[in-house]
């Protein structure tokens, strides 16, 4: 008993299934949605979002939500002689909205200003190389299905990269407006894992939502579809969580492992020994050895900061989930 008597901390590892009903449905009749206005807390107007991936044959729309005119020319401010060849909206007014269907087996990206306010700029991304799960940029949820105050985690990694830019993470909802975009940066190892809330402001109704990402130049871009619940559960909706003691130790190893002070396959055994002695609720019959030669950086992160209290329990065994998920400790 002596050994349980450092910490007691809520730990679970749920998968989760998403219903039938909510699975994200492809439907190229609905426009993808570019919004003309002013950024909040930035005197400036631009496309939002600046880049976009659509499919050959659908539907971009841009919509003016600003109080000025502008117009959606195709081309670059620096080769005037081939701007407008694609194609150009004209004139539209505050309000006013211009509809493009990307032509099929033509190029695979399009560059387009504002002939007003040539400084405003974007591209859309349409070549079926940029489309879909690539071998070279991969991202995943670590769930399918969210409610409002639940943490939506996305991680990833860009292999075979030559080049290292900031990640876009962009959010849709089903009838393709962009609910929320943000960047991050990808670690060391090319990995990466961006978190952020789903909150009401952003999931305003219970939907299904596509994320996409963008990496590289040329784009790369890949998604992952979600279902987030915009109403706030009730206190009797929320499951009770089982109550797991784990050994004192285990903060210690994941400090001593994040500083390089004990290797890899010390501190997953660790983890091992949590899982096969039942202080961490997984859902197997067997547990097999941990292959620890591909843990991404940011597993090592949280880690690091779960043993010195600044990353929660929940984060922290998040990470061990996602080991669990992608082979690296085998059930």
């Amino acid at each position: 008993m002596i050994l349980f008597q450092y910490a007691i901390i809520m730990l679970f590892v749920m998968l989760i299934t998403i219903p039938i009903s909510h699975v994200f449905a492809y439907n190229s009749t609905i426009p993808w949605k570019i919004t003309i206005k002013t950024n909040p807390g930035v005197n400036s107007t631009s496309f939002l979002p600046t880049e976009l991936n659509a499919r050959q044959n659908e539907t971009v729309q841009w919509i003016n939500n600003d109080t000025v005119a502008h117009t959606v020319t195709s081309g670059v401010l620096d080769h005037p002689d081939y701007a407008g060849k694609i194609f150009d909206s004209g004139i539209i007014k505050p309000g006013g909205i211009f509809s493009l269907k990307i032509p099929a087996d033509m190029w695979s990206g399009y560059y387009y200003f504002c002939k007003i306010h040539p400084w405003m700029s974007g591209k859309i991304d349409a070549g079926i190389a940029y489309l879909g799960v690539s071998p070279d940029f991969s991202i995943e949820t670590d769930k399918k299905s969210y409610s409002s105050g639940d943490t939506i985690r996305i991680s990833g990694i860009a292999n075979n990269t030559y080049q290292i830019t900031p990640i876009t993470i962009q959010v849709f909802d089903s009838q393709r407006n962009l609910v929320y975009t943000n960047k991050t940066n990808l670690l060391a190892d090319n990995s990466f894992l961006y978190e952020f809330k789903a909150t009401n402001s952003i999931f305003k109704t219970s939907d299904n939502y596509k994320i996409k990402s963008f990496f590289g130049f040329p784009s790369t871009i890949t998604d992952a579809n979600i279902w987030v619940n915009s109403t706030w559960p009730t206190s009797s909706s929320i499951p009770i969580q089982d109550a797991y003691t784990i050994h004192y130790w285990m903060k210690n190893s994941a400090r001593l492992w994040s500083t390089g002070e004990i290797t890899n396959s010390e501190f997953v055994n660790a983890v091992q020994y949590l899982i096969e002695n039942g202080y961490m609720a997984i859902h197997t019959q067997s547990v097999a050895k941990i292959n620890s030669n591909i843990i991404p950086e940011w597993v090592k992160t949280k880690a690091e900061g779960w043993s010195n209290n600044t990353v929660s329990d929940n984060e922290f065994v998040f990470s061990i989930q996602y080991l669990i998920t992608h082979g690296i400790i085998q059930l």
